[in-house]
């Protein structure tokens, strides 16, 4: 038995599984299509981001610049569950000084703009972006040989080889 006291124990234990899992113990993994929603605040920040909260299995994410005390102004991005949060966001005065710059739909892949007619915010949703739906490569390979297939019964029965080529 050793001397170590417990709560050094329980450290050792949970420094070893951060460093199985290669990131902080406890936090969420991102999916694919909230990994692509960080690419696209990185993007429209055009500068690296200062935070990451709330995106595992948020349905929407709000790309918000936020005033730090020496004057400086960071991005950021928070993860939103549902469209009424994210208009509730968008209201003055619901963050700290902190100002929404642009909005992403995780599970369509798109953007959001923000318009404001007659004093009422509009959301206007921006084509999907390229990487947004990522496709199973199973899938993938079934369709490559669906088109094999089809592409073999279409070509003609002497192997196409013929008459003046």
């Amino acid at each position: 038995m050793t001397q170590e006291p417990e709560y050094l124990r329980r450290l050792r234990a949970t420094q070893q599984k951060q460093g199985d899992k290669g990131g902080p113990a406890g936090a969420p993994e991102l999916n694919q299509q909230e990994q692509e929603a960080v690419r696209w605040a990185r993007e429209a920040a055009g500068t690296d981001l200062r935070s990451i909260k709330g995106l595992s299995g948020a349905r929407y994410a709000a790309l918000l610049q936020v005033p730090s005390a020496t004057g400086v102004k960071y991005h950021s991005v928070e993860g939103l569950p549902s469209r009424e949060a994210l208009m509730e966001r968008l209201l003055p005065g619901s963050g700290m000084g902190e100002e929404v710059l642009a909005g992403y739909d995780i599970r369509g892949g798109r953007p959001i703009r923000f318009e404001t007619v007659e004093g009422e915010v509009k959301l206007r949703m921006g084509d999907p972006r390229p990487g947004a739906h990522p496709v199973d490569p199973q899938k993938m390979l079934r369709k490559a040989a669906a088109m094999a297939a089809k592409q073999a019964r279409s070509r003609p029965a002497g192997g196409g080889k013929g008459r003046g080529r």
